[in-house]
């Protein structure tokens, strides 16, 4: 195990632990490795921050292997390294005390997912923050003092010039868009409807702009998130809440020439929407849903339309290590011309874990911080 000795590493780490819906976060500590296996890594943690699907876990809308440490949007300082530890994408070599951030997943590199280009699939996966912690290595989630980072997991050093609040959610909602921007090929002059505007939204919007979008539309049942989405440049923001789904298709069409949008996204994670994306897209439209992973989300989509206006329709989960690596340059080049650094509302030490929980649950901010708060 590689380290130095300017570097001392605990005995243990303190962790807060899920272990049933209804019951508060739990404070246990966990032994830390004392050898690191060949690509293996161990990060102090200096901010994690809560995501949706993390909330969906705690209260009871999606199920996941239980005693776990929640937490999948990280960011740590290497505290030791395996022999031959991940370098993925980095032009130097990582050294003890880099800031890094990781891929959501550790895959084989093997496997027939992994050769599929779909190491978010990979047969022997695990995911950080989605894994049982009663077994070996136990961290393997951002709700915690340590992390224990497994080979197979693509690392990469974070630019000096993004702050910790800007590059800790990357890993997840940023990636997954880059991947959703590639996916669906989208192009510049090309007009897009976005349908929710949380952290995968707003990532969204920032891509989009970039790509040289003709026109961003944002459709959210939360207004403070709708403003949100006009600070990070949308062009046209809908409320449902305040307009038929009839209004708004028309509001689209008209804004289109009477064609309708190029692409649309589906990132809210409610099926209701579908139709109104399919009704607003052109002939020859594009539509990608990333949102909708909770089994039973039914498309309700009218064949009939689907073939004569030759509708494209794709699905993405997560992403490709590349798409982490993409996301990081993004952030690096056009970081400063939106507010991302505003997303993180609150910020609260990991043993107010249970009080950051109900905070971000209340949908005040876009994200929620766990880190040393000074």
């Amino acid at each position: 195990m590689k380290t130095t000795s300017t570097v001392t590493i605990p005995k243990t780490s303190q962790a807060a632990v899920f272990s049933e819906v209804g019951k508060p976060l739990a404070t246990e500590r966990f032994e830390l490795p004392q050898h690191l296996e060949p690509g293996a890594m161990l990060c102090k943690i200096r901010m994690s921050t809560i995501c949706g699907s993390d909330l969906h876990t705690i209260f009871g809308r999606r199920k996941e292997p239980a005693p776990l440490i929640l937490g999948h949007e990280i960011l740590g300082e290497i505290v030791s390294m395996g022999e031959q530890s991940m370098q993925n994408g980095n032009r130097i070599p990582l050294e003890i005390g880099d800031r890094v951030t990781w891929s959501i997943m550790a895959s084989c590199g093997k496997c027939f997912y992994c050769l599929k280009e779909l190491p978010q699939k990979c047969k022997s996966l695990v995911k950080y923050g989605h894994t049982c912690c009663r077994d070996a290595p136990h961290l393997t989630g951002g709700y915690a003092e340590y992390i224990c980072l497994m080979p197979g997991t693509a690392v990469y050093r974070v630019p000096d010039c993004l702050s910790d609040e800007v590059a800790t959610p990357a890993n997840c909602a940023l990636s997954t868009m880059v991947n959703a921007v590639e996916t669906i090929r989208f192009a510049a002059g090309e007009t897009v409807l976005i349908q929710g505007a949380g952290m995968l939204g707003l990532n969204l919007i920032a891509l989009c702009k970039e790509a040289g979008a003709a026109k961003v539309i944002v459709t959210d049942v939360g207004q403070k998130r709708l403003d949100f989405a006009a600070s990070f440049g949308a062009d046209v923001c809908y409320n449902p809440a305040n307009h038929t789904t009839d209004e708004i298709i028309n509001s689209i069409q008209s804004l289109t020439g009477g064609h309708g949008v190029d692409v649309a996204f589906e990132v809210c994670g409610n099926p209701v929407v579908v139709d109104q994306a399919v009704k607003s897209l052109r002939i020859g439209g594009r539509y990608l849903i990333a949102g909708l992973v909770t089994p039973g989300s039914d498309l309700g989509i009218d064949g009939n339309m689907l073939a004569r206006n030759c509708l494209t329709i794709k699905g993405i989960h997560n992403y490709h290590h590349e798409h982490l690596a993409k996301g990081l340059a993004f952030l690096e080049k056009h970081s400063h011309k939106y507010p991302f650094a505003e997303m993180v509302g609150a910020r609260f030490p990991l043993d107010r874990i249970n009080e950051a929980i109900e905070v971000a649950a209340s949908g005040e901010h876009i994200r929620v911080a766990i880190c040393e708060v000074v």
